[in-house]
């Protein structure tokens, strides 16, 4: 990967409806040049696909929430707990962190009451031992942007 394929990500990172003509313009390439190196791109797995950024409070999704959880053993089997993560529509991130927390959730919910009882549900899965939840009560930045990359 070398400076123009960096300034390709970095720009299709903030529009990704940009046109390879325009791409061209800001890299100095043609458009068939720019579309070559996005398909390269593409199939080495750095770009690994195309989404819309939607705002949560438009589509009935403005409470955000962090829950840590707990499992009994953070380590070996927890594939009951990330199959229930990977179908729930509301988890939209996860990660295994360590430390004194075995997952991470950021939570995207409706109101007060389905937090609950999304919370309560996960507290029913066997392996869970314990939630400690953080409501947000305001986003001051929120990644759109899967970098960051260096500037060219």
């Amino acid at each position: 990967m070398d400076e123009i394929d960096q300034k390709i990500l970095n720009l299709l990172a903030r529009d990704g409806r940009m046109t390879h003509t325009a791409l061209g313009k800001a890299t100095g390439l043609s458009a068939p040049a720019v579309y070559a190196r996005i398909q390269r791109l593409e199939q080495e797995g750095v770009i690994t696909g195309y989404t819309v950024l939607l705002d949560p409070t438009k589509i009935g999704c403005g409470l955000t929430a962090i829950v840590r959880v707990v499992l009994q053993a953070c380590e070996g089997e927890n594939e009951l707990f990330e199959d229930f993560v990977r179908r729930e529509p509301q988890i939209v991130e996860c990660y295994d962190v360590d430390g004194e927390d075995c997952f991470i959730l950021k939570i995207r919910t409706a109101s007060p009451q389905s937090l609950r009882e999304l919370v309560a549900r996960i507290r029913s899965i066997p392996q869970v031992t314990r939630t400690i939840t953080s409501i947000a009560l305001l986003t001051i930045k929120e990644p759109g942007v899967n970098g960051p990359l260096p500037e060219y």
